[in-house]
């Protein structure tokens, strides 16, 4: 499944992705930031928000929504996430295919105008967004900074991560913080949306079924961006830093039934490697999969933990080890989690085991072509990294990835940071002792 990608000038492409798999075609616009402070971070999400409640010429939800069903019940989406060190401001339509119309409705092209004119177009009044739909938005904002903490795993992985990046820009929280939300206002904001247009790369994907129209959708969005003054673009690397010393365990205290203990890991490698299907090999073997070690052995010989899992970031090249435990199993399940990576380095482990982890990569691969916003952001990422490949590219490195390979990996990836929030209700009912593995993957 290939990409065509066009360049329409000023650090904006279009990247064409043809599959006849789905009855609808799925369009996304991403506005790629540079991470640099919570200030920004936090300008970017409320700005995804704000942008949503209305445009100029559709301005209230109702009115979205109502160009929406027109258009066979097509979907709009807002968001911002992380990458790595860059931050990406999303908006996206998905629309059924003009294939399927019955009236012979142009909906591809109805679904980019409705789409531009929320990006391209925005809702304003006395020289900034609407008043009223930025305070709301603020508030929700706010509400969902407080709520982190809700998520044990999540807060758990959040905590641990500002002390592994700690001076690094992968350490800010992608919200932002209470503070700086409460500092925006409808002006600051709409300078802060100039100037992301301006001086940002755009990248557009359209995947589904185009046919012949490909050369009129690129024609449309040259349109709607042409008037857009662009500058110099921001620059959005990741720092990667390959090892680094053990620097030590932090312990915090809640009012909490299970111990959440989260174990850091500097991968030694990253997606901008053109070898990086070694390490996603050895991931299988050592981490996320029901045949790998720490599941085979902390979970289900030993009994150490309800749950047990590891969370990647590629871009960034760290992985955290996540688990739910009681107190008192804190420091062997730590020290059994380190001795499961000594023995990835020294290659205990079975031929029929890499067979298996092979299969379970190539099978979670294959996944990405189930949905056309996986498969954007499939190649959103790897064009982040630079390292562009299909993922039939990726299945084929996979199957070539020997043990040697693997032990050469593992011998890379070093221990960074501990962290431990200790449950102060231990041993009273537990509700949360029965999470699911993969509640929060």
């Amino acid at each position: 499944m290939s990409l065509d990608r066009v360049n329409i000038g000023g650090g904006i492409h279009i990247n064409f992705v043809e599959s006849d798999r789905f009855k609808t075609n799925y369009i996304e616009i991403d506005l790629v930031t540079r991470l640099e402070s919570e200030p920004k971070a936090a300008k970017n999400v409320l700005l995804a928000k704000v942008l949503k409640r209305g445009s100029a010429n559709y301005p209230t939800m109702a009115d979205i929504n109502r160009r929406q069903n027109d258009l066979y019940a097509a979907k709009i989406g807002a968001w911002a996430d992380k990458i790595g060190e860059a931050q990406v401001l999303t908006l996206s339509a998905e629309m059924l295919s003009d294939r399927y119309a019955f009236d012979d409705t142009d909906i591809t092209s109805g679904a980019i105008e409705l789409l531009g004119d929320i990006f391209t177009n925005p809702l304003l009044e006395g020289g900034g967004f609407k008043a009223d739909y930025t305070e709301t938005e603020k508030a929700n904002l706010i509400d969902d900074i407080l709520a982190q903490i809700n998520n044990k795993n999540a807060y758990v992985y959040k905590k641990c991560v500002e002390k592994m990046c700690e001076g690094e820009r992968f350490a800010i929280n992608n919200l932002g913080s209470v503070e700086s939300v409460g500092q925006i206002d409808a002006k600051s904001l709409h300078l802060h949306y100039r100037h992301i247009l301006s001086h940002c790369e755009i990248e557009i994907f359209c995947v589904g079924s185009f046919g012949d129209k490909k050369a009129h959708i690129a024609d449309r969005f040259r349109d709607m961006l042409g008037g857009i003054e662009r500058g110099e673009l921001e620059s959005h690397d990741t720092d990667v830093i390959l090892q680094s010393d053990f620097k030590g365990e932090t312990i915090e205290e809640m009012e909490v039934n299970q111990g959440k203990l989260a174990v850091g890991f500097r991968m030694g490698t990253s997606n901008k490697s053109g070898d990086f299907a070694k390490f996603v090999m050895f991931d299988s073997l050592y981490a996320n999969t029901p045949n790998g070690k720490l599941f085979q052995n902390v979970r289900e010989r030993l009994s150490l933990c309800y749950y047990c899992m590891a969370k990647v970031e590629a871009a960034k090249g760290i992985t955290t080890v996540l688990c739910g435990i009681d107190n008192d199993n804190m420091q062997k399940t730590a020290d059994e989690i380190t001795r499961l990576l000594e023995e990835m380095k020294s290659g205990d482990f079975t031929d029929t085991d890499i067979e298996t982890a092979r299969l379970s990569v190539t099978n979670s691969y294959k996944e990405v072509f189930d949905s056309s916003g996986s498969i954007a952001s499939w190649y959103l990422r790897r064009l982040l990294a630079g390292n562009m490949k299909t993922p039939e590219e990726t299945i084929g490195e996979i199957g070539k990835v020997t043990r040697e390979d693997i032990v050469d990996t593992a011998k890379n990836v070093s221990l960074d940071t501990i962290y431990f929030l200790k449950g102060t209700l231990a041993g009273e009912d537990c509700e949360d002792c029965e999470e699911s593995e993969d509640e929060d993957e």
